[in-house]
């Protein structure tokens, strides 16, 4: 939806695509997305949680917002070459044939990046990409952080909660999906068209105001679910496994 030209609708979208390519090509870039999730984003939540216990307590929002953002930054590192490929093996079919990489998975995308375009140009709109992953840090990390905080102090529940922790993390998504999908949307359009930033902008908004905001309702769709479970299961895992009893003798 944030490549192509036709004001095309999610329906749309999907319908298009199944009928065209069928229903697993729903599923182009699975290999780099697994990838990412399993390297960038346990480094993210990684280095959240280890900033946080350098801190002071109490930390504040802005402590949260700090370490967050530095976190994500860090992290960016490691997952900018991966959604280089998982954004270009996405949209990939949506390209004209004689513009499209075809790489078979994650792997063969990294090594033919590296061989025909140089290794630099892994980090295609890294800028942007930090900024993305900072501010995505925040949005869930932080955000989650802090809702928990305040959902425990109304509604004065104890931290393993796990009712605690659905409402805030749904609260983490619905506030992070706004902030971030501007970026993102400028981001693929970067690591796609490598287009100058300006043109890359003016292409954006070819839609007018709603150009930043392409593509909201599948990606909350995606984003809410995502942080729903991620951040229930970290907290399972958490709260079984991440204490253990002091001997006081």
């Amino acid at each position: 939806m944030v490549i192509v030209k036709k004001d095309r609708g999610m329906a749309a979208s999907l319908q298009k695509a199944i009928r065209k390519y069928g229903f697993f090509s729903l599923y182009d870039g699975l290999s780099a997305q697994l990838v990412r999730q399993l390297t960038y984003t346990s480094l993210r939540f990684h280095l959240y949680e280890v900033g946080k216990d350098q801190m002071d307590d109490p930390i504040d929002f802005l402590d949260k917002v700090f370490v967050a953002a530095l976190a994500g930054c860090v992290a960016g590192v490691v997952g900018i070459p991966m959604e280089l490929v998982n954004t270009r093996m996405q949209v990939n079919r949506a390209l004209p044939k004689e513009k499209r990489w075809n790489y078979r998975n994650l792997f063969d995308g990294l090594y033919r990046v590296t061989r025909d375009e140089g290794w630099t140009k892994l980090y295609s709109g890294c800028h942007l990409s930090f900024l993305r992953s900072s501010l995505i840090t925040v949005g869930q990390n932080a955000a989650y952080d802090q809702a928990k905080e305040i959902y425990m102090e109304i509604f004065k529940m104890k931290h393993d909660n796990t009712l605690l922790h659905l409402i805030s993390s749904a609260t983490a998504a619905c506030m992070c999906g706004p902030i971030i999908k501007p970026i993102e949307n400028l981001r693929t359009l970067k690591m796609v068209h490598s287009r100058g930033f300006y043109k890359a902008f003016a292409y954006m908004m070819r839609f007018g105001l709603r150009g930043p905001f392409r593509g909201m309702v599948p990606y909350l769709l995606r984003m809410v679910p995502n942080t729903v479970v991620t951040f229930l299961s970290f907290e399972q895992l958490r709260v079984h496994f991440g204490y253990y009893e002091i001997d006081d003798s």
